[in-house]
Order: structure tokens, then sequence, then C-alpha cells
């Protein structure tokens, strides 16, 4: 299941933390620029591939560089973020045009631009944005706009956001290192003798609330939900299910899916040195998938630079009505999966990070550098490793305004 249904309203926790940085001088005004290099490497090891219609190597890995540049002038911040996927799978052969038998590659390319401005009067925070992804067989436009709005005492604040995405899932676009025009959706090599769907376009409809309160100096709290609608191709076209009767079809979903989610927040400075912040999430959606998650993370300084993250993720999922193992599916049923991701199963997550904090002089410079690294396992059988580093540069200027007294500028 996607985890940004089940993380929605993070925004409105980003925009609460950043007020101190909203609360400028009526005499200055800060130009402040930020830039982030990240570097994410993903392993994963499985033996429940839905290509091969839920047996077969699931083995992936994944290696992720992005860059992100972050521009702020006055009550306006401009964000762009630029990166790629560059994904190497064991179970590419057998969907590729091109068969071989060793693993191929496939790259996503990503990008991201935001724009929000702050209302200093009326405290209120307006966003837009769009966002594109691209790689062999999707290609994805997405359009955002939030509002935010705080309390005159800066104590509670409210948020809304909706999202738009529309995908496009043939394939053809990345030929030969370069970009070209799409051709087809594409289905598992021995099932191409027919056209298994008529569309290829999929659209996303997101609304994502946000409600945070500053209970008092050590607490927030937060509450937060995210509904969303998915119309048009919702199958993963090169998916095989096999049936009790031997035979063999493509993945095949309703048109639509409804889905919901609600998620509490309460981070609590606990002593000097220690931050908690804890979430429990639920999720559900039509195809009556239904989750419940606990996330737990805490940040134990260690001195003025430094600081230890631990964290713990625990996830308890029912699986989708559609879905069934290798093989069990009946060839009387109308819409059938064998992705273990739609699959009943629990899973647990452990983390541990190192933050630094470096001395910055002049404003400018590294301002600080993580390197974190995670382990995920799944009651499928299904293991994971990340392992990702970061390093924030800021640099930053205040200049006086133009103020004018007694009909004079100064």
């Amino acid at each position: 299941m996607n985890r940004k249904w089940m993380l929605a309203g993070s925004l409105a926790f980003t925009l609460l933390l950043s007020k101190a940085q909203q609360k400028k001088s009526d005499a200055f005004q800060v130009n402040e620029t930020e830039v982030e290099m990240l570097y994410n490497q993903y392993l994963q090891t499985g033996d429940n591939s839905a290509v091969t219609g839920g047996t077969g190597t699931e083995r992936l890995t994944v290696y992720g560089p992005s860059f992100s540049l972050k521009k702020t002038f006055g009550k306006n911040t401009l964000d762009f973020q630029l990166g790629a996927d560059i994904i190497s799978s064991a179970s590419t052969d057998n969907i590729d045009q091109i068969l071989s038998s060793a693993s191929r590659l496939d790259a996503r390319s990503y990008t991201n631009l935001h724009y929000s401005r702050f209302f200093e009067k009326s405290k209120v925070s307006i966003s837009i944005g769009l966002s594109g992804s691209i790689e062999s067989d999707y290609f994805s436009i997405g359009k955002f706009l939030s509002v935010s709005k705080t309390t005159k005492d800066d104590m509670e604040t409210f948020s809304a956001q909706f999202q738009l995405f529309n995908d496009d899932l043939r394939w053809g676009r990345l030929q030969d290192g370069f970009l070209s025009s799409p051709k087809e959706l594409i289905y598992p090599s021995e099932l191409r003798f027919r056209e298994w769907h008529d569309i290829y376009h999929r659209d996303s409809y997101n609304l994502n609330l946000g409600y945070t309160r500053i209970v008092n100096r050590r607490n927030t709290f937060g509450l937060f939900t995210a509904l969303s609608l998915q119309e048009g191709l919702l199958a993963t076209p090169f998916h095989r299910v096999f049936f009790t009767d031997g035979t063999a079809a493509v993945e095949n979903f309703p048109r639509k899916r409804y889905k919901g989610a609600l998620a509490l927040k309460w981070n609590s400075f606990v002593g000097g040195n220690v931050v908690v912040k804890n979430t429990v999430n639920g999720y559900t959606d039509s195809f009556r998938v239904s989750g419940f998650s606990v996330d737990h993370e805490t940040s134990l300084k260690l001195g003025p630079q430094w600081s230890l993250l631990p964290s713990f993720r625990f996830y308890v999922q029912k699986g989708a009505k559609y879905f069934a193992r290798f093989a069990q599916h009946s060839p009387d049923a109308l819409y059938y999966t064998s992705d273990f991701d739609l699959s009943p199963f629990r899973s647990y997550k452990f983390g541990l990070g190192w933050r630094h904090w470096p001395a910055v002089r002049k404003n400018k410079g590294l301002n600080a550098f993580s390197l974190r690294y995670f382990y995920y396992s799944r009651s499928d059988g299904l293991r994971a490793h990340t392992l990702s580093t970061a390093f924030n540069f800021k640099s930053r200027k205040a200049g006086r305004k133009n103020q004018v007294k007694n009909g004079n500028a100064r």
C-alpha cells in the first residue's frame, strides 16, 4: 500500500515547524538559499513477484540521487527538486520487449516545482506546484494547491491540500537512452496475443486536511485525514495472474478506487535532549484493503552538534478482496491480482540515524549532514535495506527594507 496515504498531512506539520522563519521583523527582509543533495540506496529480496504471478524472485536494487533547491525571499518561497531512481530488477526480463538472461536496468526521473506565499497579517500561506515523472512504462503530471491558516496566538494551524495526478501507462518512452513517443501497453511476453485493456490512462484526485495544535511548550498534537479517488487503468499491465485451471491472464481491477486515511500525531519534548515523534495511522479503501500502523522516532541530542535518530514502525494489513496466491484464482473471477502488496501481512521497520550540524560561519556553508539506515521485514518473506545520506547547505542574508516616514523614503 502506498505510504503517502498513511502519512498524509505532513505538509501541515512542516508549516507549523517553520513558523519561526515566517515571523520576520518589519525592518528586515531575509533572503535564504538552501541546497540539499540526497542519495538513497535500496536493496530488496523476496519470492513473491507479481510479474510472474505471485511467485519468483523479487530481488530489486534502486540507486536514487536527488537534488533540491529552496529559495526564500521575504514572504515568498520557491522549491525545486530533481531526482532519478535507477532500478535493477531480476524480473525486468519478463516484461521488456527485449528478452535477455541477465537483469536489465530501468530508470525513473522526476521533478517538482513549488511556489508559496505567506501573508503575515492574516497568517495564511498559499502554495501551488507542478510535478513530473517519467520512466519506460509511465508518465505522470501532477498539480497541487494548498492553503494553511494559523490562529492569531500561533497555537493552531489548519491546512488543506488538493492534488491531481494524470498518468499515462504506455511503454516505449525511453528507448536506447533517448526520449520517444509512447507506443502501447506492455504485457507479459506470452500474453501479447491480445489487448487486455482498452485504456492506458489513470487519474488520481487527493484531498488532504490537517489540524495541528501546540498544547504546551513541550507537546504538539496533529490530526490529519486524506481522501482519494483513482479512476482509469488501475491494474499493472505486466503483472501475470494464474488460475486454478492452468490458464493465465493479465491483472485486472475495477476502473475506480476510493481511499481514506486518518493519522494522529504527537510530538513531545521529553527532556532537554530528547524529542519523540509518535504517529498512529488507519487506512481503508474500496478494494477492501485496510491497514493500521504505529510509528515512533526519537531524536536524542548527544551534544550541540550531534543527534542520534532511532525509529520503529509496525504495520498490519488486511488484503484486498481481489487477491489470491499463485494459481489459486477461479477462472470465473472478474477481477484478480497476485500482487503481495495487496495481500494480508504484517511488517516491521527499524531505523537508526545520525545527524550532525557543523559550525556555520557567516551564515553560509554546510548546515547539516545525516546518515540513516532502515531494515524492513514483512511476514510474506520480503526483506529490504535502505541507506541514505543527505547534505544540507544554507546561505542567509538580511537586508533592511525601504521604510516610509513623514513622506520620505529611507
